[in-house]
């Protein structure tokens, strides 16, 4: 009974003295500094969303334009502003920075942060960043610190109105130790926890930083030089280990006063090749100017005497003589009083909210599958920049047995009167663009090109194989055709090859020039974007394998050509140009007319839509696709939902390329808890638009740390009706594939950028 009696007593001291500990007198200096650089780091970050991005700027492109904005469990209800109320809440959010920078109405300002901060943080769940949740988190505990006590407005204020009611008595400068206490402990295990994180075999091989590899070793051959034997892998592996290392020491050394100097300087080292090397942002001036903490609270006002004397040092702490406090030759000072420990609701609010922190990361060993390829866990655990996650393919269907139907010759159909509004009677044949043979489609094809979107094409090579009979007796048959069904005559062109396009419209811009009245720097800077089009096509040609994304750029170069204010040059002779050849298919040899109708190309889509029906008598027309290279721009030409024939079987496609901007895509693809939230919207669009229920049903194949491309979700499950487990294994989620491509141990091994 004693010995239980004394373990109790001895934890209640122990408690107690903890409690004491929380509350002690320290000098504010030190929280002050980490509120005037967290304000001014806040007040950065707010202003760089104002910054110019694409047509525009970031708060709109990111929040105020996007259809729709994928969010975190349980906060549906968290949706974005139309402009301009969306720029002014940023703007209350930046001027609260501000204010929480200058320590002005702090207690009011910290809180406008937080929330308003918190509220955009939420707003967009395919934003996540660890450090934008560590931002919402230190906002947070600064609510209840006394961060204004020292260097702020509010404290001037107080004390001029001290003076006007004749108060002599300064007021304090110090603040309890618990705030402190509390921002070592969060920073602590942020370094911390990614440290864990880094312990598994992808990162350890270092192929997951292959693209920052690549980077600095491009970065270091070009300024001081590297033997050949050094490769980018080499710094990869050089960058995964010491990555690791850092963040599970990092923590320790800045708790240590003998080592806590070398931390600060390694913590401005790796913070600084962050910010050149990864594009992360504000966090490493946020995450540098944060770790000041660990240094003793005086420290600001240490260095500024370190100015004045520099001979003081920093680092050092000079300690009493004796643990009484008395000093040889000197009188003994009266004894303080004994400190009041910090009141028990506080205390156990706090060590709440450090257990939460310190074991709210651990979840996901608790969930089977790696987190890094299921995301269960992943978020808010401090896993940071362990991955190099890409979709290379992503196709949402909706199974709907009430569109099947078989057609008199046993062929499968789709009952069009079923399918929702905007449904065109198309069926889009996937097809290889590269192995498409022209003479197995005499007459007329509908087609689907990058940038020219739908085109009517006639090849007329079947039926006559002299060209100029061909061109003629096919030039005559599609205006019989035209005038029989629409009593009107289309522009007729031949096609022609992206070399003799350039030169085409090389030659109408000379012509025109002088028409334009464009300055001499902007005609040449036209004729030698030209020529680095033509260069670049010749080079690059696609009919020899390999070369995808390079074609992809060209064709991104054409369309901003297509877009610019030379259109009107640029436009009627990108639309001659061979159907597929912007995909980089061979040249297909053959006297192809393109027909240019402006009245299609003017009329609404179900104008345009009811038009191609009278050509093909009212049946459904044929389009041929290339999906496999069609760009996301490409994509958004197509409506919202589509029939389409792959795999011997029609399908409807949910066009998500109309509803997912490509910021959103890009971590939405890869993320199976957005793919279903995804799959539910779609669902119950459906659902209002047809009054009945469909599966939904994803394909999205994924690479992830360069191991072979695999299928992220069962292509097989209904999204509509899985249930989302937020705390547990997703079954519909695949296992992963653990066969790597062995990208990086390749001789020579580079990345193109």
């Amino acid at each position: 009974m004693k010995s239980a009696s004394r373990t109790n007593t001895d934890s209640a001291n122990l408690f107690d003295r903890f409690r004491v500990l929380l509350a002690r007198p320290v000098d504010g200096a030190s929280l002050a500094m980490f509120r005037i650089c967290f304000g001014a780091v806040m007040v950065w970050h707010m202003v760089k969303y104002f910054g110019s991005y694409q047509d525009t700027n970031q708060v709109d492109a990111l929040f105020a334009r996007p259809v729709m904005h994928f969010t975190y469990p349980g906060f549906g209800w968290v949706q974005a502003f139309s402009e301009p109320w969306m720029s002014i809440h940023f703007g209350v959010v930046a001027v609260a920075a501000a204010l929480v920078m200058l320590g002005l109405f702090y207690r009011t300002a910290i809180v406008t942060l937080f929330l308003g901060y918190t509220y955009i943080f939420l707003m967009e769940a395919s934003l996540y960043n660890n450090h934008y949740y560590l931002i919402s988190l230190l906002s947070f505990v600064l609510i209840f610190m006394p961060a204004q006590r020292c260097w702020s407005i509010d404290r001037l204020i107080s004390q001029y109105l001290a003076k006007r009611r004749g108060e002599t008595e300064l007021l304090p400068t110090t603040i309890p130790f618990w705030p402190v206490l509390l921002l070592r402990t969060q920073l602590f295990l942020v370094y911390f926890y990614g440290g864990i994180a880094k312990f598994n075999y992808d990162w350890l091989t270092g192929e997951p930083l292959l693209m920052p590899g690549t980077t600095l070793h491009d970065i270091l051959s070009s300024t001081i030089g590297l033997p050949a034997a050094v490769q980018p892998i080499h710094l990869c592996l050089f960058l995964a280990w010491s990555g690791l290392v850092y963040d599970l020491s990092i923590g320790f050394l800045l708790l240590s006063s003998r080592t806590r100097l070398l931390a600060i300087a390694a913590t401005a080292l790796f913070h600084l090749h962050n910010h050149f090397i990864f594009p992360i942002g504000i966090f490493p001036a946020m995450a540098f100017t944060s770790t000041l903490i660990f240094f003793r609270p005086e420290w600001p006002r240490q260095l500024m005497a370190w100015v004045r004397r520099p001979t003081w040092k920093l680092w050092e702490t000079k300690a009493p003589a004796n643990s009484t406090g008395k000093q040889k030759g000197k009188k003994s000072l009266p004894a303080e009083p004994r400190p009041m420990p910090l009141a028990l609701g506080a205390t156990l609010a706090l060590s709440c909210f450090i257990a939460w922190q310190a074991t709210w990361p651990l979840r996901h060993f608790f969930i089977p599958g790696d987190a890094n390829w299921t995301e269960e866990g992943q978020d808010f655990s401090w896993r940071m920049m362990l991955r190099a996650k890409a979709a290379g393919h992503l196709t949402c269907r909706v199974v709907d047995p009430v569109l099947e139907t078989t057609t008199p010759e046993g062929r499968p159909g789709i009952d069009w009167n079923a399918c929702p509004a905007g449904t065109p009677q198309a069926i889009h044949v996937a097809i290889d663009s590269h192995q498409f043979k022209w003479s197995h489609h005499p007459g007329l094809t509908i087609t689907q090109d990058p940038i020219l979107g739908r085109r009517l094409i006639y090849n007329p090579s079947a039926l006559h194989t002299e060209r100029a009979e061909a061109i003629t007796v096919g030039t005559q048959n599609i205006e019989a055709q035209w005038e029989k069904t629409f009593a009107r005559t289309p522009r007729i062109e031949t096609t022609i090859s992206l070399t003799e396009a350039i030169a085409q419209i090389r030659q109408d811009f000379s012509m025109k020039a002088k028409e334009l009245k464009l300055s001499e720097a902007s005609t040449a800077e036209f004729l030698r974007e030209l020529e680095a089009l033509q260069l670049q096509d010749l080079a690059h040609d696609d009919a020899q394998p390999g070369h995808e994304s390079q074609r992809a750029q060209l064709v991104g170069k054409l369309q901003g050509l297509y877009n610019s204010p030379l259109a009107d040059i640029v436009r009627p002779v990108l639309d001659r140009l061979e159907p597929f050849r912007l995909q980089g298919a061979p040249l297909s040899g053959k006297p192809l007319l393109v027909i240019l109708d402006p009245a299609l190309e003017d009329a609404s889509a179900s104008e345009t839509e009811a038009e191609l029906l009278k050509l093909s008598s009212g049946e459904p027309y044929i389009v041929w696709t290339d999906f496999s290279r069609l760009r996301p721009d490409d994509f958004r030409r197509l409506p919202l939902h589509y029939v389409t024939f792959e795999d011997r079987s029609l399908h409807m496609v949910w066009n998500h390329y109309q509803e997912i901007e490509l910021f959103q895509l890009e971590k939405a693809a890869v993320r199976p808890w957005m793919i279903h939230q995804y799959a539910q919207r779609v669902s119950k669009r459906w659902r209002e638009a047809t009054g009945r229920q469909a599966q939904v049903r994803v394909e999205s194949y994924v690479m992830m740390n360069y191991t072979i491309p695999q299928m992220l979700i069962d292509p097989e499950a209904d999204l509509a009706a899985a249930n989302l487990s937020n705390f547990g294994h997703n079954t519909w989620i695949l296992p992963r594939n653990y066969q790597r491509m062995n990208v990086a141990t390749q001789p020579g091994a580079t990345l193109q950028r």
